[in-house]
């Protein structure tokens, strides 16, 4: 699990648990932020906005430069999401298509993921026209968020797991839940999802639409008791499969499991359910608790681990992604 490598190299380079944890909320809440980029590129970014942040902060402060990058972002955590929420970071070529370009001080940021693009903010560009205008960046992110893939499978029966107002948006999602062998149902003894596999499939087999407990891969049971936050625990309980807690039928090379299982599928589930236009859990729970503090995660947490998780339950329940096949090292 290397591809978000530098992400933690960033992260780790901070001494300070105060620092270190608001970097931590600065790249998730980047990646949240930015549907219409990939969680890796999200990831990316973030990190050279910190080095952004800092080169601002450096230029308006007598002395030099602050020894962290983390000194320069809010001291709180809604500051920090405020501050995120009035991004308007766009490629290159985007702001040229709508009349701009960059200034002579412009910061490129850089993506290498899968080619070589240059993005800038909208404080680094400046009109080449008195008529140019660029589309209202807020609105294009609600446009990818609410982007269904070209295998998004409805399924209705999913519609009573579902809380007001978003129901269609939950037929939409959970019905992509068949294509890695998952049933849903009602599990009224526990207000906590319940994930485990029912069946090792045989190396090439694949799952199929409609499955039943009887013949699914993996079940999870939730909770009526818990009311709108059902598709919420439903989703932390696929991040359980995909954070490695239960082994992965289709993998050759399956995601070991951590020691975390309840915190890290909770934050895969945080940041997908944001980026697919989900709502997201209410009520506080002990990650979020200490997600948005300033106290450091425990050292057995793995971002590496969990932004993956979080792409790949973002394909899944958008819809970027068909029904897997089993491998031979998921027979055992």
């Amino acid at each position: 699990m290397n591809d978000f490598e530098t992400t933690i190299d960033r992260i780790s380079k901070e001494q300070d648990p105060a620092a270190r944890s608001r970097v931590e909320q600065f790249i998730v809440e980047t990646v949240r932020a930015l549907p219409n980029l990939t969680t890796k590129q999200g990831a990316s970014l973030a990190i050279q906005l910190l080095d952004a942040v800092q080169l601002a902060d450096a230029a308006g402060t007598k002395g030099g430069a602050s020894t962290s990058n983390a000194s320069s972002l809010p001291d709180t955590f809604d500051a920090l999401t405020s501050l995120i929420g009035k991004l308007d970071v766009r490629s290159d070529s985007e702001w040229r298509s709508f009349g701009f370009q960059p200034s002579e001080t412009a910061h490129p940021l850089m993506i290498a993921i899968p080619e070589i693009e240059i993005f800038y903010q909208h404080t680094d560009v400046e009109p080449g026209s008195d008529d140019a205008v660029a589309p209202d960046f807020q609105e294009n992110q609600d446009m990818w968020r609410r982007r269904l893939g070209s295998v998004t499978e409805p399924n209705l029966i999913y519609k009573e797991f579902s809380g007001p107002g978003k129901a269609q948006r939950a037929v939409e999602m959970l019905g992509n839940l068949w294509k890695i062998g998952v049933v849903v149902s009602r599990n009224t003894e526990s207000r906590l999802g319940l994930t485990r596999v029912e069946y090792t499939p045989t190396p090439g087999e694949v799952p199929v639409p409609l499955m039943s407990e009887k013949n699914c891969w993996y079940s999870i049971r939730v909770s009526e008791t818990i009311g709108e936050n059902q598709v919420p625990e439903i989703v932390r309980c696929l991040g359980e499969i995909f954070c490695g807690y239960l082994p992965q039928m289709w993998l050759k090379e399956p995601v070991k499991a951590g020691k975390l299982r309840i915190q890290e599928s909770e934050a895969a589930a945080y940041i997908a359910m944001a980026r697919l236009d989900l709502s997201p859990r209410t009520g506080n729970t002990t990650w979020t608790n200490s997600y948005i503090s300033t106290r450091p995660l425990s050292p057995a947490f793995r971002w590496d681990v969990v932004l993956e998780a979080s792409h790949q339950l973002e394909n899944l329940l958008r819809g970027d992604t068909g029904p897997v096949t089993a491998t031979q090292s998921a027979a055992g």
